[in-house]
């Protein structure tokens, strides 16, 4: 594995699509590292940079401390995952994840390609499929295949283009739980790129993101969380929501905007009163929806929570979680 550095990394296309813009970022060796983002955002243009597949306009890309800028794809040995599962369909399972060892530049003896083999199968629960012809195999064990195939090279990173998200979402949580289980048990430098905010805070040990080719803010999913730079960036993680809200609305007629976290308001007592719009059950957590001053605003409740839509209550926001931002939608500190 490899400790992976990006510095003053950019990228344009046809001379005026900046696609990245003086990206900088550090991986290191063991660790992994989420980048987050929408659409469009350069999350598979920074994968396809470290890989060799786009030449970069300026920066560099060190691995180890050494710089692979100009070095060809094959000489990085990077590994891809990607969102299509890209099996060889005539093979069979074992067949699949044996090819890349049996690459002539590796040599390996045919007994340690079938030890590497069944320890990967083993890891990812496919170990009664490995006779199966990849067209035989449901989406999920697919992309089980895709990942192990990946897995078994043991390359310097690991790159994972949103792999999970043509999965159904419950086979999507137990493959991220089983991924990061894999990862800390190899040890394996993973770079994953994704816009789904769950795969990003159970998985990443940092999460960069990323807005229009720029990264924006990096931390922990605590920190990414808790202590967002931006408006930008506090939307990017949390469910329900967060609230994004002027900041006449509660009196603070010196803040252009304020975000408080449905979590972080109380029902039932409280100085401001509001009308229920809706309520959502969703078992371990109720999020009532109020209408207060014309602006919706979302309640996060632990459990069950009785009420009826249009009666009006009473409500507290938690003042050491707001959140200010300025007119441009960065962060405002206290100082």
């Amino acid at each position: 594995m490899a400790k992976i550095e990006l510095k003053n990394l950019s990228k344009t296309y046809n001379k005026k699509i900046e696609a990245l813009h003086d990206i900088n970022f550090t991986i290191e060796d063991g660790q992994f590292f989420v980048l987050l983002g929408p659409s469009g955002a350069g999350k598979t243009t920074t994968l396809r940079c470290i890989a060799g597949l786009e030449k970069i306009d300026n920066g560099s890309i060190l691995f180890n401390d050494e710089s692979v800028t100009e070095d060809q794809p094959a000489s990085r040995d990077v590994c891809f995952v990607f969102q299509q599962y890209s099996l060889y369909p005539h093979y069979s399972v074992y067949e699949n994840l044996a090819f890349p060892l049996r690459s002539p530049m590796r040599k390996l003896p045919e007994d340690e390609i079938k030890t590497k083999v069944e320890n990967i199968a083993s890891m990812l629960k496919i170990s009664n499929k490995l006779n199966n012809k990849a067209t035989q195999l449901s989406g999920g064990e697919m992309q089980r295949v895709a990942i192990g195939r990946a897995l078994v090279r043991e390359p310097n990173l690991y790159l994972m283009d949103e792999p999970l998200s043509s999965l159904d979402a419950k086979l999507r949580e137990s493959l991220r739980v089983e991924l990061k289980n894999i990862q800390t048990n190899l040890n394996a430098t993973i770079l994953y790129v994704t816009h789904d905010q769950a795969e990003a805070t159970t998985l990443a040990d940092k999460i960069g993101v990323l807005k229009e080719g720029h990264l924006v803010q990096i931390g922990t999913p605590e920190e990414i969380y808790e202590n967002p730079n931006s408006i930008y960036v506090s939307q990017r993680l949390g469910s329900p929501k967060i609230n994004i809200l002027p900041g006449t609305l509660i009196g603070m007629n010196d803040v252009p905007t304020f975000g408080i976290r449905p979590e972080n308001i109380t029902i039932g007592n409280g100085n401001h009163s509001a009308k229920i719009i809706s309520i959502e059950n969703l078992g371990s957590e109720t999020v009532v929806a109020l209408n207060f001053k014309d602006q919706e605003i979302l309640v996060s409740i632990q459990g069950n929570y009785k009420s009826s839509i249009n009666e009006t209550i009473n409500f507290d926001i938690n003042n050491k979680k707001v959140l200010k931002f300025d007119q441009e939608g960065n962060r405002i500190y206290e100082r």
